[in-house]
């Protein structure tokens, strides 16, 4: 098998996003924490490679963060690529190829690659060797670096079991509690200099997913709503030294929350405009409906419908499938 050098573009810069750096900055997941701290502890004394670790949950959980505090704690290399950007067996070798003894691979997406990959890279990870067919149809073994694959997938069941079966650690990212997601917003309000009270903090909570990825977006449009909306229309101020006649500039008050939330039309639990247009839907309808009424009365196709509107619906309790359709719960 001719390896053929990977394009670097598809290697993807998972540090140039604001993300925690290290386990103390990372808020929960503390039955993922403890055990990697410990795994890492024993990785240093060894002076070898992590365990190859699987990391499974929704979109946006900190999978990718955890892999990056994970390659810095270690004071390694981590080289991070998602599944569907390696098309070929080759390309693959050619990543394993570049990496020094202990180095991370992350593979985000994982369940995303091929067979003919997958087989390539259990193997890998097995016994640090690469299998190739040579022109004249005989195998030979090359030897590669030891290392750490680190798989993040929002669908494990979608991956192999000779793959799930080489990963020594799985965690399942858990969703995060309602006072873990006030910690992560203060956090970002923080590091984008908003002040505020605890109270409005958490008001802001209870119209935001607890996704960190979701509540970092919501935080960044306080931000920018706050620094453009002119000062004298900012409500009770938070006496802040330096504000002008005892109002900081960055200050998000309880007023000012109110007009974000009606400015960015953001309801109960995250909910958006094309979520209310679902249940507006489902209310005139009042009679089960299919997956495919719904989208065409949104205008968006029906995987759209599943995977981006449904599951904070379905996570707050506003409806239920049935056999005859999606049903309004009272």
């Amino acid at each position: 098998m001719e390896i053929k050098k990977i394009n670097t573009d598809k290697l993807l810069n998972i540090n140039t996003h604001a993300r925690p750096n290290n386990f103390d900055e990372f808020i929960g997941q503390e039955h993922i924490k403890g055990v990697v701290k410990t795994a890492i502890e024993s990785w240093k004394k060894r002076k070898w490679h992590i365990g190859h670790i699987l990391f499974s949950g929704p979109s946006g959980f900190g999978k990718t963060t955890m892999a990056n505090i994970i390659s810095k704690q270690g004071q390694v290399n981590i080289k991070a690529v998602t599944g569907y950007a390696i098309t070929k067996p080759s390309e693959i070798i050619s990543i394993l190829n570049t990496l020094e003894t202990g180095d991370i691979l992350f593979i985000d997406e994982i369940h995303r690659l091929k067979p003919n990959i997958e087989e390539v890279l259990y193997i890998a990870m097995e016994d640090f060797v690469i299998d190739m067919v040579m022109p004249e149809w005989w195998n030979v073994r090359i030897p590669i670096n030891p290392f750490t694959l680190i798989g993040a997938t929002t669908k494990s069941e979608s991956l192999s079991q000779p793959i799930k079966n080489r990963f020594v650690y799985n965690f399942h990212f858990m969703e995060y509690t309602p006072h873990e997601k006030e910690i992560i917003i203060k956090k970002y309000l923080d590091k984008y200099e908003i002040q505020t009270s605890d109270d409005v903090i958490k008001k802001i909570s209870e119209k935001v997913d607890a996704v960190p990825r979701e509540i970092h977006n919501l935080c960044i449009k306080i931000r920018d709503f706050v620094i453009t909306t002119p000062l004298e229309t900012k409500g009770n101020p938070i006496k802040e030294k330096g504000g002008v006649g005892g109002i900081s500039p960055n200050t998000l008050t309880e007023l000012l929350r109110d007009k974000f939330l009606k400015h960015s039309k953001i309801d109960e639990g995250g909910m958006n405009p094309l979520h209310a247009k679902y249940l507006e839907i489902l209310e005139k309808a009042d009679r089960p409906l299919g997956v495919k009424a719904i989208a065409v009365q949104l205008w968006i196709n029906e995987k759209a419908v599943e995977e981006d509107v449904e599951p904070l619906l379905l996570k707050l309790w506003k409806i239920e499938k049935s056999a005859a359709g999606r049903i309004l719960v009272n």
